[in-house]
């Protein structure tokens, strides 16, 4: 994402948060994207790319989760706010010795105590493709989606589609952006809560998006529902139930006195009830 054209493809879409690879440090596209909180790792912060984890909403805060990110580019980030999550960035590259797969698999090994016990996505550009061998060199590809497995995470694409892996209908690039060349290599994989709470998830077209990128977009609609304490009450008044049920309080329907009898009935309900 290194031209005005893509950014403002971004803003189309209206995310609250957003994984880009191929970006640029934040400060030289806050001209162009209004964003509220920003994460970026790369090599360069001044002439090279990276991956940015942008939030253009105030609900959203992001925090990285390591002092030193070191496979190119698997980041784990804290999402705060709202809703909380862990969210794990992807812009898998080469490393000396190790292909795409190996460095994302070890990435995620090293990530397991963020992985586990919690809601987690884990979005972007895998460099991973079933039918292309070379992208998993080194530790195979039922390898790495057997770790997906273990972790209980589900990709959102195939859940909504009914596709096996290598299948897949949709591709999410295109080498170098030909429509004769495409495949499957970016994924969005969610926890158990993201995948219940999951609204829609959809991928670009070739047609919308091949004149701004070789990829397509992912995009995740979804909402975490938020437990609640087991032992917050409402403190129970008069007012609660004239605002909360619109009582009224006259000598038609209950005196103040009654009302108060009656919620420390309520109340000794509830002890009973802990005590049982």
């Amino acid at each position: 994402m290194n031209s005005k054209d893509r950014r403002e493809k971004l803003i189309e879409i209206l995310p609250d948060l957003a994984v880009i690879q191929e970006s640029p440090h934040p400060d030289y596209i806050a001209n162009d994207l209004l964003f509220e909180d920003a994460i970026w790792v790369g090599q360069d912060k001044n002439s090279g790319l990276g991956v940015s984890v942008l939030s253009f909403s105030k609900d959203y805060q992001l925090t990285l989760l390591v002092d030193e990110v070191k496979y190119e580019w698997v980041v784990p980030i804290k999402v705060s706010g709202k809703e909380n999550f862990t969210l794990i960035a992807v812009w898998a590259k080469r490393m000396p010795g190790a292909s795409y797969g190996k460095v994302l698999y070890s990435a995620l090994q090293e990530y397991e105590k963020f992985i586990q016990g919690g809601p987690v996505i884990i979005i972007g550009d895998f460099n991973l493709d079933k039918k292309v061998r070379s992208s998993y060199t080194g530790i195979g590809y039922e390898k790495i989606m057997a770790l997906f497995e273990n972790y209980d995470l589900k990709s959102c694409y195939h859940t909504i589609e009914k596709e096996e892996f290598s299948t897949e209908s949709k591709a999410t690039y295109y080498h170098y952006g030909k429509f004769d060349k495409p495949f499957h290599v970016d994924y969005c994989f969610g926890s158990k809560e993201v995948l219940e709470g999951m609204h829609s998830f959809t991928t670009g077209t070739a047609e919308e998006y091949l004149p701004f990128s070789h990829h397509v977009p992912l995009i995740l609609d979804f909402s975490l529902q938020m437990p609640t304490p087991k032992n917050e009450k409402t403190i129970i008044t008069p007012d609660i139930l004239k605002q909360d049920y619109l009582l009224s309080i006259d000598s038609t329907f209950a005196t103040v006195e009654e009302l108060e009898e009656a919620i420390k009935y309520i109340r000794a309900l509830r002890i009973m009830g802990d005590m049982e």
